[in-house]
């Protein structure tokens, strides 16, 4: 997370553990499997605000494509660690969403690596709106 982090709205923690198809042959998780993870850490914080993906498109009609997302790498996560993803949402403001990652090892809590990503507010027309207040509310930005 950067130096500029925002209080956040909400946080969350999800754990999991690594994978052999995630690692290359030295047994070490591969740099776009956080990418994976942070997905993970978001859909768990946004099922946890009450807005589950699923039902934020098929009921409010409200997508949330990445546009932008960033990631530095700190250590090593290898096969078969148990690692937790803190998610927190930083923003929620106009048509964006902001979402910023700490990957870390269980147990000993090492910092693997951090993250961040930006969503646009669509519609299913695929163009950008602002978020609906009643998602705001769940979301805990109103």
């Amino acid at each position: 997370m950067s130096e500029t982090t925002a209080a956040p709205i909400r946080v969350s923690i999800t754990g999991t553990r690594v994978r052999y198809p995630e690692t290359d042959r030295m047994g070490i998780a591969h740099h776009t499997h956080y990418f994976v993870w942070f997905e993970l850490g978001r859909t768990e914080l946004m099922r946890e605000a009450g807005c589950a993906y699923g039902a934020l498109e098929d009921d409010d009609e409200v997508f949330f494509p990445v546009i932008e997302a960033g990631a530095a790498y700190k250590a090593s996560a290898r096969y078969d660690e148990r690692i937790e993803i803190e998610t927190r949402l930083t923003a929620a403001e106009g048509a964006r969403v902001r979402f910023e990652y700490a990957v870390r090892r269980a147990g000993d809590g090492t910092l693997l690596a951090t993250g961040f990503t930006v969503h646009a507010a669509c519609g299913p027309d695929g163009r950008p709106m602002r978020i609906p207040e009643s998602v705001r509310a769940r979301l805990g930005s109103a």
